[in-house]
């Protein structure tokens, strides 16, 4: 074998190497990236105002969020989800707080943390009146504990 075929069959031989290794980057490249996200919509509708009682708060577990009533103040919306590790909270009517059960923090009627190693308060969604008069809350919309919806 000569020099020139040598270095013939040479080229060749890298130009195979790196187009394998190109083909299986792209492979492994489009395995880690999902095809579909399974993520719930942001923005969903959870009933007619006459669907929520006035007084302690409804809690809507698939949404996670607790959903409060006041005859004055109207309509508010709080996320359930702690802000520390992602746990539910839950929301206890005897002192008007919210309790995380997986580290022990403690939130405020007002979503404000009072107790525990969580870094910042619930946050409180935005709630508006659909057309067709049903109740709709935009997750991606973070408004203050004062914000009401008065219906």
């Amino acid at each position: 074998m000569n020099r020139r075929s040598f270095m013939s069959w040479g080229t060749a031989g890298v130009a195979a190497l790196c187009s394998a290794v190109g083909v299986s980057l792209g492979a492994v490249g489009r395995f880690l990236t999902p095809s579909v996200f399974y993520e719930p919509p942001q923005t969903f509708k959870i009933g007619k105002p006459a669907d929520f009682p006035f007084g302690s708060p409804t809690f809507l577990v698939d949404e996670k969020i607790f959903v409060f009533r006041h005859r004055e103040k109207g309509f508010a919306v709080a996320s359930a989800v702690c802000t520390h590790l992602g746990c539910t909270v839950k929301y206890f009517q005897s002192d008007q707080d919210f309790h995380c059960p997986c580290h022990g923090s403690i939130y405020s009627a007002n979503g404000t943390v009072l107790h525990g190693p969580a870094p910042r308060p619930l946050n409180w969604f935005e709630i508006t009146l659909a057309p067709d008069g049903q109740l709709r809350v935009d997750k991606n919309k973070i408004v203050p504990p004062t914000y009401r919806l008065m219906v």
